[in-house]
């Protein structure tokens, strides 16, 4: 009999906290992400919090000799054209050193980025957010946590970055334009004689 209330006992003691795992699983917690300030490539200072105070922040590090830093800052431009009035906001964070600064400049001019073309030259940012290689990228939520981190690109990424992103904004409430005709009327239906 004891035997069998000790096993019995056992049971629920196991069950009890599978039953605990099973709903911490369910809450997620993130990681907050290091505010900062850091001067852009026109000499103007721009910080994390603030940005964050009109929706979230796509921020992706890259420097020079990155090809698939660049191509990711490339392939983003269709999707922040697309995205931007409803709130997302990219952050390239250029890791490179103080001596490539100007050659950053002109490069992030050449391209025609729309972005927040941030400068690290210190790479205090990058050590802050534990960036060894890149592009490493961060989805920041308005609450300052970081909801989605990627390593590496590939132009198959996009569509699961536009998945995330679509998570953090809201829905669309653009009224037709020009450039964003409003649907097609139905045609009517015949009337009866």
């Amino acid at each position: 009999m004891n035997k069998l209330l000790a096993l019995l006992a056992i049971v629920l003691i196991a069950g009890f906290g599978f039953a605990q795992t099973k709903g911490d699983e369910a809450k997620t917690e993130y990681d907050d992400a290091p505010d900062f300030t850091l001067t852009d490539v026109n000499g103007d200072e721009v910080t994390l919090s603030d940005l964050l105070e009109d929706g979230p922040v796509y921020m992706v590090s890259w420097d020079l000799p990155c090809v698939n830093c660049i191509a990711e800052l490339d392939a983003l431009m269709p999707l922040y054209d697309t995205l931007k009035d409803r709130g997302l906001q990219i952050i390239s964070l250029s890791v490179d050193k103080p001596a490539d600064e100007a050659q950053v400049k002109a490069f992030v001019a050449s391209k025609g980025w729309p972005y927040y073309n941030l400068l690290d030259p210190q790479q205090e940012v990058k050590q802050e957010y534990s960036i060894v290689v890149g592009p490493t990228a961060y989805l920041i939520n308005p609450d300052q946590q970081i909801v989605y981190r990627k390593i590496g690109f590939k132009s198959t990424d996009l569509p699961d970055i536009r998945t995330e992103l679509l998570k953090l904004l809201p829905e669309s409430t653009q009224t037709p334009t020009p450039e964003t005709p409003a649907p097609a009327p139905k045609p009517e239906e015949p009337k009866d004689k």
